[in-house]
């Protein structure tokens, strides 16, 4: 019975455990700004600045602040979505099979230790509130282009009790870097551009 009870634990714990890490490119700061800044040939900064927000209430975005002074808004976008932290299932995964043998083992009588691995299990795997904040810095650049820095963090909020906004701190903040990203969000604000000018 305690091979049993062990192989199941083994099998239980190598089946959630991660997959070979992808391969993600590491930018240095400079190639990252590269990566988030664009210049447009357009004197008048407050064409970019009314093209800027068009694009982000396009892509769903929610402005929280302007200061058009400086050139400056902050924006966010909430969602939910399936954001799984593999080493925690993997460590929930374990105690609810060693509360499932202790269960087992004592015909029974360990039934009230099962329902919070489980519980935290299912927290796990469920949907999370996904935020992706923004700011965008439009400046002047030369005589007649405008310079304009975009840049997205995203944050993953905790999920207490299968609900996001119980316990909403962020689990999980991470930098967006993918390129194609900022390339997409560059040419959308060049054809706003465009509609501004018209």
């Amino acid at each position: 019975m305690k091979k049993i009870i062990a192989s199941f634990l083994i099998l239980i714990f190598f089946s959630f455990l991660p997959a070979e890490a992808k391969k993600t490119k590491t930018f240095t700061q400079l190639e990252l700004r590269e990566i988030q800044t664009r210049i447009f040939d357009i004197a008048d900064k407050d064409i970019v600045f009314k093209a800027a927000i068009n694009t982000l209430q396009d892509n769903g975005f929610i402005i929280q602040n302007i200061e058009d002074e400086v050139g400056y808004i902050r924006a966010k976008k909430e969602f939910k979505g399936h954001e799984v932290d593999k080493k925690r299932v993997t460590i929930y995964s374990t105690l609810l099979a060693y509360q499932i043998a202790c269960l087992a083992l004592t015909y029974g009588m360990t039934i009230g230790y099962v329902a919070d691995p489980l519980r935290r299990l299912g927290n796990e795997l469920a949907d999370k509130t996904v935020i992706i904040d923004s700011n965008i810095n439009i400046e002047p650049y030369g005589n007649d282009s405008t310079k304009v820095r975009f840049t997205i963090v995203k944050k993953v909020l905790e999920n207490a009790d299968g609900y996001s906004y119980v316990k909403s701190s962020p689990r999980k903040i991470v930098r967006i870097k993918e390129p194609a990203i900022y390339t997409e969000f560059f040419n959308q604000l060049s054809k706003n551009i465009f509609y501004e000018k018209i």
